[in-house]
């Protein structure tokens, strides 16, 4: 008899079915800021599935996530979920039937200023006022005597006039909502509340930017420019942050203040409704008090139904039920702080929301998606078992070259140390496992020369290695990519009389 059952679940587990013969594909859109953190989950979870998915995800900004969640003119929905930095406003929630909706909080994440001024290394600190002059083109140069009496060390790199370039965002965005939001509740007499929202009427000499990508473009392309992007992003890019003055008076960076806890401390004092089917129009998380307190933080939610049988296909259903879970799963979320600067949601919050995925309601029949962490002998090789062990090869080759790359960056890193030491003119000892640990007298000129000369070469070698290994990454992408779209096209055209998905 246990042989019978052993042999009937091995059976069904490899049988073909019909669901194995087409993709099961979702699709959302929304805010940009976490575009890169659901992209990278996205696809570990396409390898990572038997069945071939395809999972996908439109960063086109908050406003146009939330108008195809919302839908046309019949109420149908454009894609199956949507994601913003900011909640869905009363007028539009009050659109849907009562307690339909869900807000689920996922990420919390800082907006900043960043810029492309040519300051020497040195710090550039603005208060929100003086930052409302500057974006209101009341201060339109770097050397005006507001800036400099916020940023004294400023006279000694910029000796000439240096102009102020504004680039803001395009099309509705929920930075540019944020932004907006804390310089009125902040500095009021310098930006009125006729200039707060997602989509505002800007000055005619300030540079339209769309999507954190093209903000990106817009601050390094253009020297002595200024331009606001969530935190994580604009570090990524390698981006100069400007440092904000918050409600405890402290010039702070975003990186301190989320060392310090002060990304999570600004939802402490947030008004967060006990259910997240309630209307969240007036959570704020502007300036909130506290010594380390980043002063623009941003929670990013996902705005899903309570009954997705809207969506046709009953796999698909749950496949979404499946990536709203991973985004509060320790082995997918975990890398959204780490490579992107976000911080997840955790606590009752976290609790509550993955209760609201669970009864999320579906098509009868419809299959579970589980997720395999841990090897589950037979149940793992299941046809909708999302499992950790499996993996490409060439995503195992990608890995290996990033953490080659992040390896020789630090080696660049020392030498540019040590060639600014010996550039310098000083003299350095090193203990015994090679780490300099004290400053000596001059080198004599040769030395110098014969030192910088060697430094140079060995940088120069480091950095060609560098960008090879980065450019073989790239392309083990790309074929990666290629290879994904291939075979997603072979399923697609094994699909016979599939009527289309709604959504």
């Amino acid at each position: 008899m246990k042989f019978s059952v052993a042999v009937a679940s091995v059976i069904a587990i490899l049988a073909p079915t019909s669901m194995a013969q087409s993709v099961i594909s979702i699709h959302g859109s929304g805010t940009t800021n976490p575009s890169k953190c659901y992209w990278h989950i996205m696809d570990q979870m396409q390898i990572q599935a038997k069945l071939p998915i395809r999972m996908t995800y439109r960063g086109v900004g908050s406003s146009t996530g939330q108008a195809e969640f919302i839908g046309d003119d019949t109420g149908i929905s454009t894609n199956m979920f949507a994601s913003g930095d900011l909640p869905i406003s009363a007028e539009d929630f009050a659109s849907f039937e009562s307690g339909s909706i869900l807000h689920l909080p996922v990420l919390l994440g800082a907006i900043s200023f960043f810029h492309s001024v040519p300051t020497g290394g040195e710090k550039l600190n603005l208060s929100a006022c003086l930052l409302a002059k500057i974006l209101n083109r009341k201060v339109t140069d770097w050397t005006d005597a507001a800036v400099i009496d916020e940023n004294p060390n400023l006279l000694n790199v910029l000796r000439n006039p240096s102009p102020i370039t504004v680039a803001r965002r395009v099309l509705g965005s929920s930075s540019t909502a944020s932004i907006t939001e804390y310089l009125h509740k902040v500095c009021p007499e310098e930006w009125p509340e006729e200039l707060v929202g997602r989509t505002i009427e800007w000055p005619v000499d300030t540079v339209p930017c769309e999507g954190s990508g093209g903000m990106t473009d817009c601050i390094t392309s253009m020297p002595g420019t200024i331009g606001y992007i969530d935190s994580g992003h604009g570090h990524a890019e390698g981006l100069q942050e400007i440092e904000l003055l918050n409600a405890a008076n402290n010039y702070i960076s975003s990186l301190e203040a989320s060392e310090r806890g002060g990304i999570l401390a600004a939802a402490e004092n947030a008004d967060i409704p006990t259910s997240l089917d309630a209307d969240f129009s007036s959570v704020n998380f502007m300036n909130q008090g506290g010594t380390n307190t980043w002063p623009i933080v941003a929670m990013t939610y996902v705005y899903v139904k309570k009954d997705l049988t809207f969506i046709q296909d009953p796999a698909a259903q749950t496949l979404v039920k499946a990536f709203l879970t991973a985004l509060y799963t320790d082995e997918y979320i975990t890398q959204c702080e780490e490579e992107f600067g976000f911080v997840r949601v955790d606590g009752e919050l976290r609790e509550k929301a993955l209760a609201e995925i669970e009864s999320l309601t579906v098509s009868a029949g419809a299959p579970e998606w589980t997720f395999e962490f841990e090897t589950i002998t037979n149940e793992g090789q299941g046809d909708y078992v999302i499992s950790n062990k499996r993996e490409s090869y060439s995503e195992a080759e990608q890995d290996m070259m990033l953490a080659d790359i992040a390896v020789l960056k630090a080696e660049i890193d020392l030498l540019h140390s040590e060639m600014d030491i010996v550039a310098s003119g000083t003299g350095h000892t090193h203990d015994e496992d090679g780490n300099i640990v004290a400053i000596g007298s001059a080198y004599n000129n040769a030395m110098n020369k014969d030192s910088q000369l060697q430094a140079a070469l060995v940088l120069s070698s480091i950095s060609i290695t560098l960008w090879i290994l980065t450019i073989i990454a790239l392309l083990v992408r790309c074929v990666t990519g290629s290879h994904t779209n291939t075979n997603l096209a072979m399923s697609e055209t094994a699909k016979v009389d599939t009527p289309p998905e709604t959504a």
